[in-house]
């Protein structure tokens, strides 16, 4: 199947962006160790930065319908995320913001949590992952797959995604039938294609805002796993300017 035009271009640039480090390695010689270090640390500074750089809001909606979702449809405050499986960063939200996000937001009734997939190009683990996931939503165990998964994230390539689901309580037959359902790539790919046309192509990415339908959301667009302290803020921020406007 023809990839969206938008994820085309994604994975054009991802993949001469790795060919000219791959040539400017080869070049360097022993350096080159050391600058993939750097550039490594470069993208770490960039997606872990204490503050969202040049925050925009989304101009149309995102289609959420069907999405594995937490929380409870009333809640005033939506956010949407994008990861990625193999994304340290997306690992380092899940197991550190997340929680205190549930405890403080989602259990309170104040937010609905909702989960788009963006396995990047270069995670070789990223989309068989996703793809474990979604069937794992069929059987009704998403967010515990969900955990599993980057709870063994160091373990994605030695003992496989499809491992990890069935450890964590999957049928193995059902699983197994799912993953020959051309309809679960088909949905990892629409999430990609929608993260391209809204210009989401980092993990992991947030969209923040008021709830306005079971089936769609737009709102103010978070990049990185932002410290516990200063995503707070953020939702506090967007919640009070949801009270505000309610009033008459």
């Amino acid at each position: 199947m023809k990839l969206p035009q938008p994820l085309l271009f994604l994975l054009k640039a991802s993949y001469l962006r790795d060919l000219a480090l791959i040539a400017l390695g080869s070049v360097i010689g022993g350096g080159g160790i050391a600058f993939f270090q750097n550039l490594d640390h470069v993208k770490q500074e960039r997606i872990t930065q204490t503050e969202p750089s040049n925050p925009t809001r989304l101009t149309f909606d995102l289609m959420v319908k069907e999405e594995p979702v937490l929380g409870q449809s009333s809640a005033p405050l939506t956010i949407v995320e994008f990861s990625d499986y193999q994304c340290p960063y997306c690992s380092q939200f899940q197991n550190s913001i997340f929680p205190k996000l549930k405890q403080e937001f989602i259990d309170q009734g104040l937010v609905r949590f909702i989960h788009k997939d963006l396995p990047l190009p270069f995670h070789n683990q990223a989309e068989e992952s996703a793809a474990v996931a979604r069937c794992a939503q069929r059987q009704n165990a998403f967010w515990i797959t969900h955990q599993a998964l980057y709870d063994q994230q160091n373990c994605l390539a030695c003992k496989g995604p499809r491992s990890i689901a069935v450890e964590a309580g999957l049928s193995e037959q059902e699983l197994d039938q799912c993953l020959q359902d051309p309809a679960i790539p088909n949905v990892v790919r629409s999430n990609q294609s929608e993260a391209g046309l809204h210009n989401i192509n980092a993990t992991p990415t947030f969209v923040i805002g008021p709830t306005i339908a079971p089936e769609r959301h737009r709102g103010l667009v978070v990049e990185g796993a932002l410290p516990w302290p200063q995503f707070r803020r953020i939702i506090e921020d967007e919640l009070h300017q949801i009270q505000a406007s309610s009033r008459p």
